[in-house]
Formats: C-alpha cells, sequence, structure tokens
C-alpha cells in the first residue's frame, strides 16, 4: 500500500497543509499505559502525518489500510459493516496512542480493492478535496472526482503488484505535476 500512502501523502502537500511526512516514526511508548490492543511497537510508523487537515495547527496522523471485501473470510458479511471493522481495528492500534502520547488526531485511511471507502476515508478525502480547490482556484466537484480517479489508479496499481509481483520500481507521477481541469 505504499502507492496510496505516497498518493495520500501528495494529495495532503498538495492541499497546503505543513509538515506533510510519510512513514513518520512515532515516539516510543515508554510507560504510558495503553489498551492491550493498541501498537506498543517501538517502531510503529504512520503512513501520513501532517498539520493542518482539521485544525489550523492541530497535528493529524492518517494511515492507510487496503482490503479486498471478495476474500473468502468477508464473504458471510455486508460490505458496509466491513469498513467499521476495519476502521475499529485501526483506532483500537493507534487511536489512544496518537491522541495520548503524540498529541494529534488519527484517522484510519480505510479503502477496498473495489473502490470503496470508509466513513472517515471519505471525510479526510472531502477535506483535502475543499482545501485543493480553495487553494488552486478549482470547483470542488472537479477536485473531488480528481482525488477520487487518483486514488482508484493507485488502488488498480496495488492490486496489479500483489497479483503480478514488482518487476521494476513503480514511477510515481506528483500530483502536484497533473493539471485537475484535464480529467
Amino acid at each position: 500500500s505504499s502507492v496510496s500512502t505516497q498518493s495520500t501523502g501528495e494529495l495532503a502537500q498538495d492541499a497546503g497543509l505543513k509538515g506533510v511526512e510519510v512513514e513518520r516514526t512515532l515516539l516510543p511508548v515508554g510507560d504510558f499505559p495503553l489498551p492491550v490492543s493498541a501498537n506498543h511497537a517501538t517502531d510503529a510508523r504512520m503512513d501520513v502525518f501532517c498539520i493542518g487537515l482539521w485544525g489550523k495547527l492541530q497535528k493529524s496522523y492518517i494511515d492507510v489500510r487496503i482490503f479486498h471485501p471478495g476474500a473468502p473470510s468477508y464473504l458471510p458479511k455486508a460490505v458496509k459493516p466491513l469498513y467499521r471493522e476495519q476502521e475499529a481495528q485501526k483506532k483500537r492500534a493507534y487511536a489512544k496512542r496518537v491522541i495520548e502520547i503524540e498529541k494529534g488526531s488519527f484517522s484510519p485511511f480505510v479503502l477496498s480493492t473495489s473502490g470503496g471507502t470508509g466513513e472517515e476515508c471519505g471525510r479526510v478525502t472531502r477535506t483535502l478535496a475543499s482545501k485543493i480547490a480553495d487553494r488552486h482556484g478549482n470547483t470542488y466537484r472537479e477536485t473531488i472526482e480528481h482525488i477520487r480517479l487518483r486514488l482508484r489508479f493507485a488502488l488498480l496499481r496495488v492490486c496489479l503488484v500483489s497479483l503480478r509481483g514488482s518487476r521494476t520500481k513503480i514511477k510515481y507521477t506528483p500530483i502536484s505535476n497533473i493539471d485537475i481541469n484535464l480529467l
């Protein structure tokens, strides 16, 4: 999911958010009491870190998860609860640590291989689209369509690489080099 992580980081940069970092290492837990389900690893990382997503100087941490709703273990379940379950797993693992130790907000960015997104992912995407549209003078509709298209292509690349394996390093065009109005 490094391609989708990179895409999300570039969207944050394009939105004008400050301090955008991809694969940022979290501070050590130390003796802080965290739930058993939380990630206690000393080398734990967040996929995207930025300042200004939800508030002017608020630190935000985004962690991307891609799942396949057609997997045998998910077949008996409805799709909507699967997104909630994936988001809840990410929150159990990271939310308390991010809020208490990092002093920031946590947003799970859940995508499925079928192209759908979780509620939190939709909220992040809409916020980024609004900020990008304002910054570049485009309409919100054009911008959200562009973001959704970028995420779908990133998902497609992830699926293709997982099916056939990586043959070469993926050449990636930064989102800032693409004119939104061309789509």
